[in-house]
Formats: structure tokens, sequence, C-alpha cells
């Protein structure tokens, strides 16, 4: 069980503390407008009314203590590079933060945050990796190195269990679900045995590279 903390419970962050508590994490759920914090408060682990940009107050939550602290202000880039500053004063151990535009995720990156998130930047990059290749259904990057993609499978895979196909030994590849393109239905974390059809879509995680390696037998 790691730590979290999002401040600003805009559509964003509160999908991600409610994401995260549902995951089994205990996540700190911080924002300014005590109707938000209202309304997240049963979808986390602690609910504070907190403005962020005020340092003292974070160093009093123990911010620094927590595994990853999520920065998710909107459009307000005043606001999520100053509270990225005082995270970085306070010596925390990983900021990840919404960007809402280029400028603002290039001043992300000057302050040292160690992750931006662009929603609308990853959303074209997810658009085009679909169209450009019609195997590859859907793509979350994560990070640089690491993504996760939904793949129809290739012709050999089909009548064959997972056990059989060895996805992991010989791509790398994790299978997190396998989805039913007919009826929409989701086996979440497929045992060995399972067997795969062509209506199966494949969700999988891996390195980039590997899924490239993959990507290239389509």
């Amino acid at each position: 069980m790691r730590h979290f903390a999002v401040i600003g419970l805009g559509r964003f962050g509160s999908q991600v503390v409610r994401s995260l508590h549902e995951t089994g994490h205990r996540v700190l759920a911080i924002d300014s407008d005590p109707e938000a914090v209202q309304r997240i408060k049963d979808h986390c682990t602690q609910a504070v009314v907190l403005d962020a940009r005020d340092k003292q107050r974070l160093r009093a939550l123990g911010i620094r203590d927590y595994d990853v602290v999520v920065i998710s202000l909107g459009e307000s880039i005043e606001a999520s590079a100053l509270v990225a500053l005082h995270l970085k004063d306070l010596g925390v151990k990983r900021i990840v933060a919404k960007a809402g535009s280029d400028d603002h995720a290039r001043l992300l990156e000057l302050i040292g945050v160690d992750e931006i998130i662009a929603p609308e930047r990853q959303a074209a990059e997810r658009l085009a990796s679909r169209l450009g290749n019609s195997a590859i259904l859907d793509y979350i990057p994560l990070g640089r190195d690491y993504s996760i993609r939904e793949v129809a499978p290739l012709e050999e895979f089909l009548g064959r269990s997972l056990e059989q196909l060895r996805l992991r030994n010989r791509f790398g590849l994790h299978v997190l679900a396998v989805r039913d393109s007919r009826t929409g239905e989701v086996e979440v974390n497929p045992g060995a045995g399972f067997r795969i059809e062509a209506h199966h879509i494949l969700v999988l995680l891996g390195r980039n590279e590997d899924l490239e390696r993959l990507k290239g037998r389509l």
C-alpha cells in the first residue's frame, strides 16, 4: 500500500483520488473548495480543506511523507507552479502534475516536476497511435518507457490459452484484462487457462519497445 496526496479536486483530480482509493492505496485529497472536499470525502482516506499555496500548512500536513503528490489545479498555471515549488522545497519524493498547455508543462519541467500529465496531448497521441495501426485499438502512456495498449489478437493466438501463448516470456508483456468486443464484458486478470478468440481484445502492459515488437507482427 502506497500513500498518495492529490491537490485539486476537479474532474481529473477527483478521478485520480477515486481510482487510487479503489485499488487499496491511502489517499489524502486536498482542495480549497469545501464543497469539492465534501463530495470526495467518502472516496478517500482523508479529505482536507486547504489552500495548497500556503507552504506552512502543507508542511503541517506532513506532505513530504507521501510517496507521490499529484497536482491537479486546472488551468491555473501560477497556482500549480507555486504548489510545485513548495513541494520541491519540502522534499516530496515524487511530484506528478497536470498541465493545461505546452507553456504550463515547460514551466513545471523547469521547476523539476517528476512527471507531467497533458491530457489533451496524450489523447491526441492515443488517437494517432490508434489510427496509425488498426490492430492497436487504444493506448495509455505510462511515463516515458511503459504503456497500456488494447491490441487485437494475432492469428496465431486464436484458440490458444494464455499459458500456451507465454506472452510474458516471449514479449515481456502482462495481460491485464481481456475484453469481449461483442458484449463489452471484461475479464480482469484472466487465468492461465483463458483461451483467446477472434472477438477478444487484449489489454497489455509493457515496455514500449516490447509492445512495438509485438506490433511489428500484427
